[in-house]
């Protein structure tokens, strides 16, 4: 599976497709149910296509999103819709394709008019489907970058840096060590050999959260709160 493009994840491309596409193709089916005269081979052809086209790149858009989850987290809500946005269009598509073959060959039935109303239900479902996910998935990346640059600017404002737990992990070396403790980040890189336990201690606290290590080893200790404080640039964004 394509996970990058030029270095980007390939998922907000595979998306674009199934949002364009899939609202299209399933308006193109009510279409053809409601309106005979549109009915015809190269109609078929073209709408089917695209209803088949539009329900692959679902699948694609499903599984890059699963992959591209485990790197950036993102909400429960959009990975449910992007799972019953795939469903609804694989439905749409294998029941248009069994109505469009039992049309075209006039084998015209009960069965044929309960296909038609199965289509009309499963494409008003797959075009909500379709923005539920899409509008889920937008306010899952867009409130968390909203939310940094609130606490950029109110850190800007109180002269106080704000940093990711990303901006963190990348100075996890004894040569250029952040760690953060109790949401504030800290610059130990000096502090490694003037740590009176040792250099372990803190290069172990190194591009981590150490919040945990730091109370576990010195709770209730004022000392170490004073010295910690020194190295302090920053606090933690949200």
């Amino acid at each position: 599976m394509l996970e990058t493009i030029n270095g980007i994840p390939a998922h907000p491309l595979f998306v674009h497709f199934v949002v364009v596409l899939l609202p299209l193709s399933a308006l193109g089916m009510i279409a053809l149910v409601l309106v005979p005269r549109f009915r015809g081979r190269i109609q078929f052809g073209f709408i089917g296509g695209a209803l088949l086209f539009s329900t692959g790149m679902a699948f694609i858009a499903k599984d890059s999103g699963q992959k591209l989850n485990q790197e950036v987290s993102v909400s429960l809500e959009h990975h449910v819709w992007g799972e019953r946005t795939f469903l609804a269009a694989a439905a749409l598509l294998v029941v248009s394709a069994i109505w469009m073959w039992m049309v075209d060959t006039r084998r015209k039935s009960i069965f044929t008019t309960l296909l038609a109303v199965g289509i009309v239900v499963l494409s008003l479902g797959a075009i909500a489907s379709t923005v539920l996910a899409g509008d889920s998935g937008a306010k899952s990346v867009w409130d968390k970058q909203l939310a940094y640059a609130s606490a950029q600017e109110s850190a800007a404002e109180s002269n106080t840096m704000a940093y990711s737990l990303i901006d963190v992990a990348a100075h996890d070396s004894p040569e250029d060590c952040w760690s953060v403790v109790n949401n504030n980040v800290y610059d130990l890189t000096d502090w490694i050999s003037e740590h009176p336990g040792g250099a372990g201690d803190i290069e172990r606290m190194c591009g981590i959260d150490a919040t945990d290590d730091f109370i576990g080893e010195h709770d209730g200790q004022r000392q170490p709160e004073r010295e910690l404080a020194n190295f302090r640039i920053g606090e933690l964004s949200p």
